[in-house]
């Protein structure tokens, strides 16, 4: 009989951009029926508009999501659950509770029973699980407002229990070994490829001097006076995604490169984010060097070369250099020069060579990978 997955999120199925856990998701659901649980609220909540809205319409189930509803694949349920924010104490207790009746279908479940957590809080689900994977993409200790107790006690009882851990970089992958798991493998982020390949027309309508910079506008994570330089040196500056997604505030940042002359598009579908790829020269990682950005890998590098484009990135570790293809830049400075340098329309070959590097960091790829390592679970009983 075919396992049954729970998948525990770190985000809501519906948040603005879709991350790790969306995409594999998608991918597992190919193959095996999965409950999909959004986040448990690891982080600390804020007095804003943005997080108050975020828990009226988690204890609405008939509410909807500010962005656009996301498609569930078939054999996927997701469910929203309604627990306390707060992971110790007595409500640790009373959020178990609750989350067993969120999980029962998982729970109850008669066939073999997978774990797939993107949390290091589980509420001891790895310990009634078949099998059990951790999924870490990011070095949550070091995200703002997340307790480093709570990721540090919850990632130490995981390698105890789980079968396997991935981590999505370099740094994430020695941290899970540093943990302990017993384990460990090295997934790096990949990209949607096939659909952002699938939005090129033509060549007539990507502009020379045009860079595009999409993603999470996070004081803690995108460094700001490196979007302003570009700018100051007459670079035609796209900006897309949602403003200060996990917490804190940048909206003042935004504007002020709006009066400066960017271009801010909002939240895009990935499809309306591929077409403006299409129109761009330059793709941009102009992220912060700091502890929290140090296990980040950008799905982005991909989605940028998918679609033709010189990728220009900060000295993040999990971005390596591609003669041709992906600068790395040490300071900003160098930073600068490189996307000056790179804003003339790229060449047909240029294009082919970023496909084909794309195209060897597609879902299509770790979906396989991941349902392999769900079918060997099985096989195995999860050992």
């Amino acid at each position: 009989m075919q396992p049954m997955v729970l998948i525990l999120g770190t985000a809501d199925w519906n948040q603005a951009i879709a991350t790790n856990q969306h995409y594999m998701a998608r991918e597992i659901a190919a193959e095996f029926p999965i409950l999909f649980s959004e986040s448990l609220g690891l982080r600390r909540p804020e007095l804003t508009r943005r997080d108050i809205d975020r828990m009226i319409r988690r204890l609405d189930p008939r509410s909807r999501s500010e962005f656009a509803e996301r498609p569930v694949p078939a054999g996927m349920e997701v469910v929203r659950p309604v627990v306390v924010p707060v992971h110790s104490g007595v409500t640790k207790l009373l959020n178990r509770a609750l989350l067993r009746r969120f999980y029962s279908s998982w729970i109850s479940y008669p066939g073999p029973r997978i774990l797939w957590t993107y949390s290091p809080v589980t509420y001891g689900f790895d310990e009634i699980a078949d099998a059990t994977i951790y999924h870490c993409v990011d070095l949550l200790a070091e995200f703002p407002q997340i307790s480093t107790q709570l990721v540090n006690d919850g990632e130490n009882a995981l390698a105890r229990t789980a079968d396997l851990a991935i981590g999505s970089s370099g740094a994430v992958y020695e941290h899970l070994n540093n943990r302990g798991f017993s384990k460990v493998v090295h997934w790096p982020n990949v990209a949607d490829v096939s659909l952002i390949r699938s939005e090129f027309k033509s060549g007539e309508g990507r502009r020379p001097g045009r860079a595009v910079f999409a993603g999470n506008f996070s004081e803690k994570k995108v460094d700001f006076e490196l979007l302003r330089q570009l700018l100051h040196e007459g670079v035609e500056l796209h900006l897309a995604g949602p403003i200060a997604e996990g917490g804190g505030k940048a909206d003042a940042l935004v504007k002020e490169l709006v009066q400066q002359g960017a271009e801010y598009h909002g939240h895009l579908s990935l499809v309306d984010l591929a077409k403006l790829y299409w129109t761009a020269s330059v793709g941009l990682i102009p992220y912060e060097i700091n502890s929290y950005t140090r296990g980040v890998n950008p799905l982005k590098t991909f989605e940028y070369l998918a679609a033709g484009l010189h990728v220009v990135s900060t000295a993040i570790p999990a971005v390596n250099k591609v003669e041709g293809h992906v600068s790395v830049a040490s300071n900003r400075q160098s930073f600068v020069r490189n996307v000056l340098a790179r804003t003339s329309l790229p060449s047909a070959g240029e294009i082919a060579e970023r496909h084909e590097l794309a195209d060897r960091n597609s879902w299509t790829l770790r979906g396989v990978q991941a349902r392999n390592v769900l079918g060997e679970m099985n096989s195995a009983g999860g050992t």
